[in-house]
């Protein structure tokens, strides 16, 4: 690491959302996830948080404030997508679909470098990638 620059490290993924409990409660039924804390009142709307990897999932509700995105009212409501890492997308996808998963696009090899990929659709229009995991070794950019 160069001298006097700052190693950044993942922390948290964090959906806005208009029902907080729907999204939490998805996780839970079809990711499995084991919510670590949910509040039904965080400086003014629920809040939920999930381990995922080395950082969390956060899941807020929308404040008497908040609007969703003018510009993709339709697509979610606070982010595009998050992506999670699996060995075998395909396996992942079968599992994920035997618990009640919708499938919006079925595994590829349509992501950077050839890799698998496939999206799940959550509550509120959440997309939801599966990624195949692997190294990356190319330059930092």
């Amino acid at each position: 690491m160069e001298e006097n620059s700052v190693e950044f490290g993942f922390d948290h993924v964090h959906f806005l959302v208009s029902d907080v409990r729907v999204l939490t409660e998805y996780f839970e039924r079809v990711f499995g996830m084991e919510t670590l804390e949910f509040l039904d009142d965080h400086k003014g709307a629920a809040y939920s948080i999930f381990q995922l990897g080395g950082g969390t999932l956060r899941i807020r509700g929308m404040r008497d404030e908040d609007a969703p995105d003018a510009r993709h009212p339709n697509l979610v409501e606070g982010l595009d997508h998050v992506g999670f890492a699996v060995d075998d997308v395909e396996a992942s996808v079968a599992w994920l679909e035997s618990r009640g998963a919708e499938v919006l696009m079925p595994p590829r090899n349509t992501g950077i470098g050839g890799r698998s990929i496939a999206f799940i659709k959550g509550p509120g229009n959440v997309r939801i990638e599966l990624c195949e995991r692997v190294s990356y070794s190319g330059p930092k950019i």
